[in-house]
This record gives C-alpha cells, structure tokens and sequence, in this order.
C-alpha cells in the first residue's frame, strides 16, 4: 500500500507500506513497522517525522531507538 504523508514543515511524500503493520506508540512518537521491517515515525499529531523511513532492523533495536528519541524529547521539552 502507497501513502501519502505530510511532514511538519507541509512537504509532502509517499511511503509504501507492505503486509501486515505494528503500530507502536510512544510518549513522543509513534511507529508504524511493516511486514518487511521496515519503521515510519509520526508525530502525536499525525505528521510523518520521516527520519525513520527504511530502516530495517529487529524489533528490539527499534524500540530502543525510539525511546532514545523520546528521551531526547523529554529533555528538549524540559528545557
């Protein structure tokens, strides 16, 4: 499945998506994993945040990445 996902900044593309999704969510971000293992990172609001497109790696790795995003987050929303 292609879907077309909007950035923060109003830039616009298209990600593919295959098979079946886990969605993830987190305090700042939530993921979206695909069957290929494939991860997509979106806002609380729904934009795409887009770093996280085409990575592949285990579940685990993920999870960690995004918790260190998250921690970053939380320190920068601290400030």
């Amino acid at each position: 499945m292609r879907l077309r996902v909007e950035h923060e900044d109003g830039s616009v593309e298209t990600i593919t998506l295959t098979g079946e999704w886990r969605v993830t969510e987190g305090e700042f971000l939530n993921r979206i994993t695909d069957s290929s293992g494939f991860d997509h990172f979106f806002t609380h609001d729904g934009h795409y945040d887009g770093w996280g497109g085409g990575i592949r790696q285990p579940p685990e790795t993920a999870d960690e990445i995004l918790e260190s995003m998250e921690s970053k987050r939380r320190i920068e929303k601290a400030r």
